[in-house]
């Protein structure tokens, strides 16, 4: 899994690519945590590279919904394929936090 961050506006952008698994969600929930605690207040996970979510994956989408909850802060999940979104609907995603099926939405939603 490779991820790269950029901002637009007050949004943070991280973009997620390839296997979000057991091996690889340590990786990203230490990237989210520090964002979070370096001040990011409204982050934009770009899934438009992501191949694959595991349930560890899922976990750390919670969690940096929770403390970005915490913070005052807002986490949207963007452009995620149509076989992660599927993941996504199995899990009950869509009622817990919100997915948007553009970067642009995810980014004006969390700018609101």
């Amino acid at each position: 899994m490779n991820t790269s961050e950029s901002k637009q506006g007050n949004v943070t952008i991280l973009q997620v690519q390839g296997k979000l698994d057991s091996a690889s969600s340590p990786e990203l929930d230490k990237r989210l945590t520090g964002l979070v605690g370096s001040g990011a207040r409204q982050v934009v996970v770009n899934l438009d590279g992501l191949e694959y979510v595991s349930s560890a994956g899922l976990r750390v989408f919670l969690s940096a919904a929770k403390h970005l909850k915490q913070a005052q802060g807002k986490l949207a999940l963007a452009s995620p394929s149509a076989q992660v979104q599927q993941i996504f609907d199995i899990a009950g995603f869509a009622s817990i936090m919100p997915i948007y099926k553009t970067l642009n939405e995810a980014v004006g939603a969390c700018a609101m």
